[in-house]
């Protein structure tokens, strides 16, 4: 199901390569230690299926006091048993994550999703939380994924002061979505879900929200924020606004000319003519154009391609990265990472710094010349 999302963006992977070293993700956590927990809600005012309630499975990521015992990526991955039906015994969990690792992690890769297993990074299950208050940041998964697949980043946030909520993302009436209207729709929903639970959470100055969607998260997001004005700020991960512009065109309640919500849009490499001739994409609209009343940054990250926008993909799927290293691909990664949070302090917590540094050189934020190119399209009120 991972892989869905390179078929519909059009992103080819390579086959696989045996056994690589869990992926780096250099950027160095902010002044507080990472607590996180997650949450059974359902949303009673939609169906889901044969389900008089529609499941939000709800990751939390915040600030907190430092202590306890690191989580393990294996305790994500723990998170796809369940995240459509919170009924499951623990047996069925455990069956369905590997189901689904197996539905794309060939046997002569399991060495290498073993020890991504292993893997520690930093959030801490329930600790204690940090005193004061945070802005919020919902988190709007890729096609069909789930809450996880972005945690680094996710925690990444919370380190530096942020308030994360995730949900995965469902279809309509089942676990798996549709590249349609009815499905923006649904994730819009889902996100204005959290945004209103955010509200319920002690730490959260909910006078500050953002979203950041990858892919098909990456126009609900806009959605959501044309329909919520508690939405601040936008970041997309490459996303599916970009490129479905018919789909957009489907969507009544997205009208781009009248948005005035900052974005930031992080870009994969331009592709090959011959691969943009041979597997065509929908680049008729111009959509980033019609965002006449909006700020609009546009980072062209040059050693990614679409899948290299979330760690699920760089840690699991067995993907090609051209003439760049898994580590170069990765530590572009992080550099994303540190755009979206600059962003997020320049727009939610007012710091001027933030703004500049998205136009900065990359070899002046620490990165190779040329690795990216940033563009500004100030809002024309």
């Amino acid at each position: 199901m991972i892989r869905l999302i390179a078929f519909f963006l059009v992103v080819l992977c390579s086959a696989p390569s045996g056994a690589q070293q869990p992926v780096l993700i250099d950027n160095q956590p902010g002044q507080y230690a990472v607590g996180f927990r997650s949450v059974e809600q359902l949303d009673t005012s939609r169906v889901y299926g044969q389900a008089a309630a529609r499941p939000i499975q709800t990751a939390v990521w915040y600030p907190a006091r430092a202590g306890g015992k690191p989580m393990r990526y294996d305790d994500y991955l723990a998170l796809r048993g369940w995240d459509d039906d919170f009924t499951r015994t623990p047996q069925q969990r455990s069956k369905v994550v590997e189901d689904w690792l197996q539905s794309f992690v060939g046997a002569d890769r399991a060495a290498q999703v073993a020890a991504e297993r292993r893997d520690v990074l930093w959030a801490v299950r329930d600790a204690q939380p940090a005193a004061g208050k945070f802005p919020v940041v919902v988190y709007s998964p890729s096609f069909s994924s789930p809450a996880f697949e972005n945690a680094e980043m996710m925690e990444y946030l919370a380190s530096h002061g942020y308030i994360v909520l995730a949900s995965p993302a469902l279809g309509v009436a089942s676990r798996g979505q549709k590249m349609d209207a009815a499905h923006v729709e649904a994730q819009a929903a889902d996100i204005r879900f959290l945004v209103a639970y955010a509200a319920s959470l002690p730490q959260a100055d909910t006078g500050r929200v953002a979203v950041v969607g990858f892919s098909f998260g990456g126009l609900a997001n806009a959605l959501a924020a044309a329909q919520d004005a508690r939405i601040k700020a936008l970041v997309s991960l490459d996303g599916s606004l970009r490129y479905h512009h018919q789909l957009v065109a489907q969507l009544p309640g997205l009208q781009l000319e009248t948005l005035r919500t900052p974005l930031l849009f992080l870009a994969q490499r331009p592709a090959p003519f011959e691969r943009a001739a041979r597997y065509p994409q929908d680049l008729s609209g111009g959509t980033l154009k019609r965002l006449k009343n909006a700020d609009v940054y546009l980072v062209t990250m040059y050693a990614m391609e679409h899948p290299h926008f979330a760690t699920a993909f760089l840690r699991l799927d067995p993907l090609e990265f051209d003439e760049y290293t898994r580590d170069e691909v990765a530590r572009s990664h992080a550099a994303s990472g540190r755009y979206v949070l600059n962003f997020l302090n320049g727009v939610l917590k007012g710091e001027p710094e933030g703004l500049a540094y998205l136009m900065k050189k990359p070899e002046q934020t620490g990165m190779p010349r040329h690795s990216s190119y940033s563009q500004f399209f100030p809002a024309r009120r």
